[in-house]
């Protein structure tokens, strides 16, 4: 009797253990998606910037690879873009329907729609067809591949990772006779300056209005900071009709021209007619004498003990066009902490100074 109980047992443990193989051979797919389908996919270039000229024709292609352990079907499509003043966030845009002008309507893709298996690596052939009354300057695309899973392969209520790439077009349309903005103007710095809330407004505009009713004295405008700042404003406005790509670095001096302190500017897209604000966060030289000291101690003490002139010197750059900006912007420091710290020295200066003058007396006697 027990021998019939272990082998009947035995044989249906058997049977079950087969049937959750099968069933994860057969329908890993499924199973996949109980959990939640997180296909991974990428594409190689991410980015096409091409000059074309009108009536040109470009064959090219997008590579594209399923790191997936499942099969993902994917859907592609083609839309113009812009970007969104200052921050410069893309801004998808089919409002033109003019083909001189709507780069979408420039790319044809052999396909739209396919499927690719787990590790396949695939390829979106395309063209890309410029039309002969294409505006010269700068025109953008995007073509968009998105994962498009049944919604019955997602759990209700369950998170879904659902990816979709963007491959960017950033063609720029040339002429041979074509009338450039002339380069000193095609970019321009709208604002150059310290923060609002870390500069002390009071004093400056105390000392602005001190230099206006002076007679012989020539009106200034000086930005004063309580303590040396921690970031810099940067908004630029490229009027050209093509994008740039900016780079450079701030360069902060005192009144003898030594550093103390830079900033890395990363590269950064401005498309035609767009004003974009340009991060720059100031990493402050601890000298050598600081350097035993915790790194936070040590930048507190330089940003709280800076004290009068500075200057901040911009410099940016474009590789492929050559393009130079650089710019100087002075400004003071006047932190309140070391005002009050040198009047109380000199007010106890003064009221000790019997007991001082005694003491130095008492001194050159000896």
């Amino acid at each position: 009797m027990v021998k019939k109980v272990f082998y009947w047992f035995n044989n249906w443990l058997w049977l079950g253990l087969t049937i959750l193989i099968a069933a994860g051979v057969i329908f890993p797919y499924s199973l996949n998606a109980q959990g939640g389908v997180s296909p991974r996919i990428s594409v190689a270039p991410h980015t096409f910037e091409l000059d074309v000229f009108p009536g040109e024709v470009r064959k090219e292609k997008i590579k594209i690879f399923n790191q997936s352990q499942v099969a993902v079907p994917i859907s592609v499509k083609v839309t113009d873009f812009t970007a969104e003043e200052e921050s410069g966030q893309m801004l998808f845009d089919e409002s033109a329907a003019d083909p001189s002008i709507a780069a979408r309507k420039w790319i044809n893709l052999e396909t739209s729609k396919f499927i690719l298996d787990p590790g396949e690596k695939g390829t979106i052939n395309f063209s890309i067809e410029v039309p002969e009354n294409a505006e010269p300057g700068g025109h953008y695309a995007v073509v968009l591949l998105e994962t498009t899973f049944p919604s019955f392969y997602f759990k209700e209520d369950y998170p879904r990772a659902v990816p979709t790439l963007g491959v960017l077009f950033l063609l720029s349309v040339k002429t041979f006779n074509l009338e450039s903005v002339p380069q000193e103007k095609q970019i321009e710095i709208v604002e150059f300056g310290i923060p609002k809330e870390q500069r002390i407004e009071n004093l400056e505009k105390t000392i602005a209005a001190l230099t206006r009713v002076i007679p012989q004295v020539q009106a200034v405008e000086i930005e004063i900071a309580e303590k040396a700042p921690s970031d810099f404003i940067l908004r630029i406005k490229n009027n050209d009709i093509f994008h740039h790509k900016l780079e450079g670095k701030l360069l902060i001096l005192n009144a003898f021209g030594q550093k103390i302190g830079r900033a890395e500017i990363k590269r950064i897209t401005i498309l035609p007619g767009k004003t974009r604000r340009f991060p720059i966060k100031f990493e402050l030289q601890i000298p050598s004498y600081l350097k035993w000291l915790p790194a936070p101690v040590a930048v507190f003490l330089i940003q709280n003990t800076f004290l009068g002139n500075y200057r901040a010197v911009l410099g940016l750059s474009e590789e492929k066009s050559g393009l130079v900006i650089n710019r100087t912007m002075g400004f003071w420091i006047f932190s309140g902490r070391i005002i009050l710290v040198l009047i109380l020295l000199i007010t106890l200066v003064l009221l000790m100074r019997k007991r001082i003058k005694a003491v130095l007396k008492v001194l050159v006697k000896s």
